[in-house]
This record gives C-alpha cells, structure tokens and sequence, in this order.
C-alpha cells in the first residue's frame, strides 16, 4: 500500500469517527432537551391539579356560604313572621304587652301557609297560629292570625270562619 491510501483510509476513519461524534452528540443533546422538556410538562400538569383542586375547594366554600346565607335569611323571616304574629296578638289584648317570643323560629302546621310561633310572659305561654296571605312580611296585613292559644291547648282566640 502506499502512503496515499493509507493516508485516505486514516481520513476516512476520523470522517466515520467525527460523523459518529456529530450524530452521536446530537443524539444526547435531543434526549436531553427532551428530558427537561418531560419534568416541565409533569410540573405543568401537577400545577393545573392543584389548580383544580384548590378551584374545587373554593367552589365548595361559597357553596357552603350560599346555604348558610339562605339558612340564616330563612331564619330571619322565621323571625320577622314570629314578631309580626306577636304584635298583632298584643294588638288585640290577648296576649299582655311585656309579652316576648319564646322561639324565634315558626313551625309549620298541617295547612299550608300557616304557622304556629310561641310566646311567653313569666306566668304563661301562647301559642299563637297565623296564616301568612302574601309575601310581604313587613306589612302587618300580610299576617292574619288564626287563633291563639295557651300551651296547655285552652283556646283563647280563634279567627270567624269566612
């Protein structure tokens, strides 16, 4: 062999060498981009769970506030219907005027629309039962009491049937 083919085949091994080098390195350098490219994709994937989970969590709050707001309006109203059930108890004698709620909260009776709140003074309670005719619970003639009695079941009161 002479010097130029040995010469040519020593080129061409460090041309295969340096080719394997290239592709070889450009290889390493694809796996690890992709590497890195998969831990932000699972970072990415574990912060859009924690979203949706704390999202969740929120959503569940205000639900939970929602039912307590509407408990506690419905507890109001329970209130207001006592109150106005009171007065006009008081407005017709039947029960004293330093008469009080006892409970704030009405209960239902069979018919519906009529509720039964109770009321106190130290020497007895009443029970006094009240159909509520239209929604406005502020105007007293939306409340038409339907009779009064003690808590033993004596009737003080009862309204004329129409």
């Amino acid at each position: 062999m002479t010097d130029y083919q040995e010469m040519k085949r020593g080129i061409s091994r460090e041309w295969a060498a340096a080719r394997i080098v290239l592709i070889g390195g450009f290889i390493v350098a694809v796996a690890v981009a992709g590497y890195f490219l998969w831990q932000r994709h699972e970072e990415t994937v574990a912060l859009q769970q924690e979203q949706a989970q704390e999202n969740a969590r929120i959503a569940k709050a205000e639900q939970a506030q929602t039912r307590a707001q509407a408990a506690n309006e419905t507890a109001n109203a329970g209130a207001i219907l006592c109150a106005m059930e009171l007065a006009g108890a008081k407005k017709m004698g039947i029960v004293p005027p330093y008469g009080q709620l006892a409970a704030m909260t009405p209960k239902e009776t069979e018919r519906h629309g009529r509720y039964a709140c109770v009321a106190a003074t130290s020497a007895l309670k009443y029970v006094i039962i009240a159909d509520l005719v239209c929604r406005q619970l502020a105007d007293p003639a939306c409340v038409k009491i339907h009779a009064i009695k003690t808590d033993d079941g004596t009737t003080l009161y009862t309204a004329p049937a129409k």
